[in-house]
């Protein structure tokens, strides 16, 4: 998929997808952490609706969402948001990481273990399995 973005902010660009098919996108900036994506005005206006007129990334949406399991209190989307926008404003004002590809795969993987260590509001978010994988293959024998 090939993208020309135009200068400025949220200007239409368009984008030929393989199947021939033109589709306008945005250039948008994530109001937690910056990153900017090239999103459709559709998506955009889903994930504004969500959070409140806010457009913020995927990694950041994550955040909030484990914001909202680890309170608590029920919280509604918007303290969620606002707590992870501080948290993020104080983790930048910090001391740059001396190797931010390590820092990054290292906040990724502390994120993943809080969000599977939270308490969960439904079930339905269960990862958890219940039987060892190495049972199901032939010849192999449980010790």
């Amino acid at each position: 998929m090939a993208a020309k973005v135009i200068s400025g902010k949220e200007q239409m660009a368009p984008v030929t997808q393989h199947s021939g098919q033109i589709i306008d996108v945005e250039s948008v900036k994530c109001e937690c952490c910056g990153l900017t994506e090239e999103c459709t005005p559709a998506y955009i206006g889903r994930v504004r609706e969500r959070y409140e007129g806010r457009w913020i990334c995927g990694l950041c949406a994550e955040a909030v969402k484990d914001e909202s399991l680890r309170s608590h209190s029920n919280i509604t989307t918007g303290e969620a948001v606002k707590r992870h926008m501080k948290f993020h404003k104080a983790f930048k004002s910090s001391i740059p990481p001396l190797n931010p590809t390590e820092d990054l795969i290292s906040a990724m993987k502390q994120l993943l273990r809080r969000s599977l260590d939270s308490p969960k509001k439904d079930g339905s978010r269960s990862l958890g399995r219940s039987n060892s994988c190495f049972s199901a293959i032939p010849g192999r024998r449980s010790h």
